[in-house]
């Protein structure tokens, strides 16, 4: 019964219902357990004895095998990432961590960031305003998952755009989601939005105001902060249906956030706030 409560907390509550298929062979053994527990009452105290070593033995040699053949694969996995990565490059794999990178390169040059994310301060009660952007004209140092860290020059919002796509009178397409969109760990020519530059003929630009770990309330959220500045004619929405209902139900947490559902005319005026921020 409790295997039962605590599949349907992961399933339901903590995954909203979205993974109910991944879950459903748990939902099936719990109530397996429920039935032998039944069963049990009706059984000679020696055979529950044998059942449960039994039982046991099988369930901690299986985890026992499952980890070896876990360590075992990542670790021959993480050997020939590394192999591939020099024999495509030409380069050793970046293995320092994010703190690392930004200590070396600060000692290089002074504008250079770490990227955090708008999700980071959900559980602030404190704010004034709630960012939905990263710091602006900056180069920010963001992940690191092909072999080496994604680097990129924010624009004057904090986004990851040329900053002089701002500049343009028409904007063709206008990107909001989380760090697929945001372009995780990848430089900027090779995100969704830099690819879509180089397919588009026309004069008009390309905006992405996404931001990793953005869900639905912080994506609208920005919609409505940043889409009444520029003319914009098409509006693209990546929804990852992973994870962002989760991510909803933390948003709903955020009153400054939840002010954007309540009141059509509700704004923070980031644009603005950012501008005097940047002044002191």
């Amino acid at each position: 019964i409790l295997l039962l409560c605590y599949v349907f907390y992961r399933s339901q509550i903590f995954h909203n219902g979205t993974k109910f298929d991944y879950y459903f062979k748990y939902y099936v053994i719990a109530f397996l357990f429920i039935l032998l527990s039944f069963i049990s009452f009706f059984i000679s105290k020696k055979l529950k004895i044998y059942s449960t070593i039994v039982f046991i033995t099988i369930l901690i040699d299986s985890y026992l095998i499952e980890g070896y053949l876990f360590i075992k694969k990542n670790l021959n996995l993480d050997t020939s990432k590394y192999l591939i990565y020099k024999n495509n490059t030409g380069k050793a794999y970046d293995k320092r961590s994010k703190f690392q990178i930004f200590q070396d390169l600060s000692k290089k040059e002074s504008n250079i960031v770490i990227s955090i994310s708008p999700d980071k301060f959900l559980d602030d009660k404190n704010l004034n305003y709630f960012p939905l952007s990263g710091l602006s004209n900056q180069k920010t140092i963001h992940c690191n998952e092909n072999g080496y860290y994604s680097i990129y020059q924010s624009d004057r919002h904090g986004f990851n755009n040329p900053d002089e796509e701002w500049d343009k009178d028409e904007i063709e397409f206008f990107l909001i989601g989380d760090s697929l969109t945001h372009g995780a760990c990848v430089n900027e020519p090779d995100t969704i939005s830099g690819n879509l530059r180089k397919l588009d003929n026309s004069e008009n630009g390309i905006l992405n105001i996404a931001q990793g770990g953005n869900g639905p309330l912080i994506e609208y959220a920005t919609l409505r902060e940043y889409l009444p500045v520029k003319n914009v004619k098409r509006v693209l929405w990546l929804y990852y249906e992973g994870d962002d209902l989760r991510n909803l139900n933390r948003e709903l947490n955020s009153q400054i956030l939840v002010n954007y559902l309540k009141d059509d005319n509700f704004t923070q005026n980031l644009i603005l706030i950012k501008q005097e921020a940047e002044k002191l």
